[in-house]
C-alpha cells in the first residue's frame, strides 16, 4: 500500500517483483549482509547501468529501492559514483579514463557484471589530505586511511579519491582497484573487519589502511578540485531521493497498521504524512530541476530528512511494544532514517538541519506555553 506513489511516470510493472523480494529479504540483509544475488538480479532488469531516462525515473528508483531496503539501496548507490565517473559524466576530469579502465571496468559497470565501490567523503573534511597521491614514476603512490569503504565484499572494482600532494594539491586522483569480491587487495591494501554501525551494517563496510599503494597512470581519472567541490557542494545540498522512499515504506507500513485496527488517529496521521511527503519532494525536486539557490535547496533537504525520521517514528509509536523486537521494520526504518541524518553530510547541510531541529523546539515551546496558558 503505497499511498505517496511515485513522483512520476511509475516503473514498469515487471520489476515489481524483484522489488518486493527485496523488502521480503530486508530484515535478514540487515544482519547478514547485502547478497550480490540481489545486485545481479538488479542488473538483468536494468536497473544497475546506465541510468534510467528521464532523470525522474532514475529518482524514482532510489525511491523504490530505499523504500524496499536502505543497505540494498546504499550498495546500489555507490556503484554509480564510480561510473560516471569512468564515463567522463563528472565535474572537472583532466584526465580521463584511459583504453584499459573503458575496456575492463567500464563496459562491465554499464551492464551490471561488474559492481563498483567508492571511497571519497573524505575529500570534504578540512585539513591536511588523507589518503593522499603523490607523483612517482609511472604513476601514483596511495598513503592513508579511509574510515569506511562500503560494498568491499560484493564489490569488483573500488574507485578511491585521493587528494594530490606537492604542486599536484589541487588534482583529486581517482585510482581503480580491484575490490574483495575480485580477489584479494592490492599491494599495501590492509582491510579491516566489517564495522558494526547503527545502520546499514548489511552494506559490508570496511575500514582500509593505504600503505604505498602503487597505481600506474592507466588506472587513473585525474580530476580538478577545486571544480569537483564547487559542483559537489551544489549537488549535496539536494534532498536524496532516498530519504523519499524511507518515508513512502514508512507510511505504507503505518496505513496498514492504522487500517487494521480501524484507528481514525492513525488514519489522519497517515494522511498528514501523506500530504507533507507529497509537497516536500515536489518542492525539493523542482528546486534541484531549476537550479534554485543552495539555501533553498539546503533547507528542503533538511525538511525531507525531518519528514524520513517523523515517519518512521509514527511507525514505531504505533506499533508500540511489538516495534521493540529487533529485526522488526519499524526499528530498522527508524535506523535507517537516523542514516541519512549524515549521509553525504557537509558543514552547510549540518547547519540547515541544526537550525530546523532548533526552530521546531522553539515552536514545540511556544505552543506548550499557549496551552499551559489556556
Amino acid at each position: 500500500m503505497d499511498l505517496v506513489g511515485p513522483a512520476a511516470d511509475p516503473l514498469p510493472t515487471d520489476v515489481e517483483p524483484l522489488f518486493g523480494a527485496i523488502a521480503d529479504e530486508a530484515a535478514e540483509v540487515d544482519r547478514t549482509g547485502v547478497r550480490r544475488s540481489t545486485i545481479d538480479a538488479l542488473a538483468r532488469a536494468g536497473l544497475l547501468g546506465i541510468p534510467l531516462t528521464p532523470p525522474s525515473a532514475q529518482r524514482e528508483l532510489t525511491e523504490r529501492l530505499a523504500m524496499a531496503d536502505a543497505s540494498t539501496w546504499f550498495c546500489w548507490a555507490q556503484h554509480q559514483t564510480p561510473m560516471r565517473i569512468l564515463s567522463g559524466d563528472a565535474a572537472g576530469i583532466s584526465e580521463p579514463a584511459g583504453f584499459l579502465l573503458v575496456e575492463n571496468y567500464l563496459q562491465g559497470m554499464q551492464t551490471g557484471r561488474l559492481l563498483g565501490a567508492v571511497a571519497f567523503a573524505h575529500v570534504r573534511r578540512p585539513g591536511l589530505p588523507n589518503p593522499s597521491a603523490t607523483r612517482v614514476a609511472g604513476g601514483w603512490r596511495l598513503e592513508g586511511a579511509l574510515d569506511w569503504v562500503t560494498s568491499w565484499d560484493i564489490a569488483d572494482v573500488v574507485m578511491i579519491m585521493a587528494q594530490g600532494t606537492r604542486t599536484d594539491s589541487d588534482t583529486l586522483v581517482c585510482a581503480f582497484l580491484p575490490a574483495g569480491h575480485a580477489g584479494p587487495p592490492a599491494s599495501g591494501m590492509q582491510v579491516g573487519p566489517t564495522l558494526e554501525l547503527l545502520a546499514m551494517s548489511g552494506t559490508h563496510t570496511r575500514p582500509i589502511t593505504l600503505s604505498a599503494v602503487k597505481v600506474p597512470d592507466d588506472r587513473v581519472v585525474l580530476i580538478d578540485r577545486s571544480r569537483w567541490m564547487k559542483a559537489d557542494q551544489s549537488t549535496t545540498a539536494n534532498a536524496n531521493p532516498a530519504a523519499f522512499g524511507i518515508a513512502r515504506g514508512a507510511i505504507a507500513e503505518l496505513a496498514e497498521v492504522a487500517h487494521r485496527r480501524k484507528d481514525e488517529g492513525l488514519r489522519e496521521l497517515v494522511e498528514a504524512l501523506t500530504d507533507r511527503c507529497r509537497e516536500v519532494r515536489a518542492r525539493a525536486y523542482a528546486a534541484a530541476d531549476t537550479d534554485a539557490s543552495i539555501e533553498e535547496r539546503l533547507r528542503l533537504r533538511a525538511a525531507s530528512l525531518e519528514l524520513a525520521v517523523d515517519a518512521a517514528v509514527s511507525v514505531v509509536t504505533a506499533r508500540a511494544g511489538a516495534a521493540m523486537q529487533q529485526g522488526q521494520s519499524a526499528e530498522r526504518r527508524v535506523r535507517e532514517a537516523m542514516f541519512m541524518q549524515v549521509q553525504a553530510q557537509t558543514s552547510a547541510s549540518r547547519s540547515a538541519s541544526v537550525s530546523r531541529i532548533r526552530h521546531r523546539i522553539d515552536d514545540a515551546s511556544a505552543l506548550d506555553q499557549h496551552l499551559l496558558g489556556r
